[in-house]
């Protein structure tokens, strides 16, 4: 019996980690010009963005295009650099310093040159991951016009980014959607 309620805990455990909500960023272009943020909620008359300015609300009529983006990390330069030696010396019977294996350890030149070349190495390896880093791909993208019904299509698939939706999801819609889908489904 404690292991079914060990197993039902551990299942839950894990719905839980894949249930958390995740932040999109959402370039919203208008007749106005462009919006960004993060997207917040979607209805049937407005999509809300997160901003550094607060909510903001954006007609429907006038969207254009949106485009949802990650949230990305911030950059973490690339460490190559190497400082001395990590191992362990130790002095053997002629006097000299070895590791383990009976390597003779590096003189103060040598630990001083792969010093200065593993910090231009360092430099140069970020200096390349830094742009690489910037790219920012789509995730998704939405065209509006004036197609109502296809519009109301694309909201829809829009509000699956928002945070609002995320927290509260429509299971019961979403359980009619994947019967439909699955009638279509002939063995």
């Amino acid at each position: 019996m404690k292991t079914i309620y060990l197993f039902l805990a551990f299942c839950l455990a894990v719905i839980n980690v894949k249930a958390q909500v995740s932040a999109f960023i959402a370039v919203v272009k208008t007749s106005e010009g462009k919006k960004k943020g993060i997207l917040h909620k979607v209805d049937s008359t407005n999509v809300f963005l997160q901003s550094d300015d607060g909510l903001i609300a954006v007609a429907i009529p006038t969207i254009e295009k949106v485009q949802i983006r990650p949230l990305k990390k911030n950059f973490e330069g690339v460490d190559l650099i190497k400082i001395g030696s990590e191992e362990e010396y130790t002095i053997n019977s002629r006097g000299d310093r070895v590791d383990k294996w009976g390597k003779e350890a590096p003189s103060p030149e040598e630990e001083l040159g792969a010093t200065f070349f593993s910090i231009i190495a360092t430099a140069i390896a970020s200096g390349l991951a830094a742009p690489i880093h910037a790219i920012n791909p789509n995730l998704a993208k939405f065209k509006f016009d004036g197609d109502v019904s296809a519009n109301k299509i694309r909201l829809e698939k829009l509000s699956y980014y928002s945070i609002y939706y995320q927290a509260n999801p429509n299971v019961l819609a979403e359980l009619k959607r994947i019967k439909e889908i699955s009638k279509q489904f002939k063995p």
